[in-house]
């Protein structure tokens, strides 16, 4: 309910992006362990390469697991600790993600936790991509289906593929 009521606010600028008219970039996971840290580090970086500002926000339920990650400026991460209650992102990391009016918004969770569904429903991104999912579609301006047992590899380079080739001369 709350997550309705704060994105019912929301006045963003909607517009379609494809990734070559992109600058800025942000990008939500879930970190559950050390291979999906580097899946999507290697895509923040295919990314940056090609003249990207990406932003990389992974919520992690054990702090254990980024204490041996290297900090880098486009990565940050929301912890329990940085959640109120009911489960609202509250950190500074969080809002300062969530007011940032990327081009883009790619969320690569593959399952549903709440405090990145949160983020998505209220970010300002101007376009909102990721997995089709009851909880998050709401949110989403473009939706891919795609089994969940395929992984994250697979969800990125579906993305990647989708928001390469949208035609936006063919917008209606």
């Amino acid at each position: 309910m709350a997550l309705k009521k704060e994105a019912s606010r929301l006045h963003r600028n909607r517009k379609i992006f494809n990734l070559a008219e992109a600058s800025r970039i942000g990008i939500l996971y879930y970190l559950d362990d050390d291979t999906v840290y580097a899946k999507v580090s290697t895509y923040v970086k295919k990314l940056q390469d090609e003249g990207k500002n990406v932003k990389a926000l992974a919520y992690v339920e054990d702090k254990k697991l980024t204490l041996q990650l290297m900090p880098k400026l486009s990565f940050d991460f929301l912890y329990p600790s940085g959640l109120s209650w009911n489960l609202k992102p509250v950190s500074i990391h969080a809002k300062d993600f969530m007011e940032e009016e990327y081009d883009i918004l790619i969320d690569l969770c593959i399952k549903d936790v709440f405090p990145l569904i949160y983020i998505t429903g209220t970010s300002n991104a101007r376009f909102k991509v990721g997995l089709k999912s009851t909880q998050r579609s709401p949110w989403l301006d473009l939706m891919l289906e795609m089994d969940k047992e395929k992984g994250l590899d697979d969800l990125i380079e579906q993305v990647d593929h989708y928001i390469s080739i949208i035609n936006k001369n063919n917008e209606s």
